[in-house]
């Protein structure tokens, strides 16, 4: 049983293509840029919620905020003041965003090395 509306063939209304239209498009060349110029490009111009350095810094809380940016002082000596612990990862220059990438990824490897989890019990000594 067909429907109705499939019984009927409907015709598509024929478009001319001598009218072309450039939206959007470039008529000069593209700019030459090194790799890395590139790389910089294509990351401003993607979404912040891609970023996943800026994501994961501004999501979690001032405890662990505390934990990188003396993690990247060890680092780099007076990068970083007591007062700028709260501040998303937006408020730093591009120098002191390297080292926060730095620090997290030095504590990433952390997890790497540890178990999941310690027990409380632990505390106590074999004689």
């Amino acid at each position: 049983m067909k429907s109705a509306a499939l019984a009927e063939s409907v015709k598509a209304p024929q478009a001319t293509f001598n009218n072309v239209y450039l939206i959007h498009a470039r008529i000069d060349g593209p700019l030459k840029m090194s790799g890395d110029e590139c790389l910089a490009r294509f990351r401003q111009q993607l979404k912040a919620t891609n970023n996943t350095a800026l994501r994961n810094f501004n999501k979690l809380d001032n405890n662990f905020k505390f934990v990188v940016l003396t993690l990247a002082n060890r680092l780099e000596p007076s990068s970083f003041k007591p007062e700028e612990i709260g501040k998303p990862f937006e408020y730093f220059e591009q120098t002191r965003r390297l080292l926060i990438i730095r620090s997290m990824n030095e504590i990433t490897r952390w997890g790497c090395l540890l178990p999941a989890r310690f027990s409380k019990h632990d505390c106590y000594l074999a004689e």
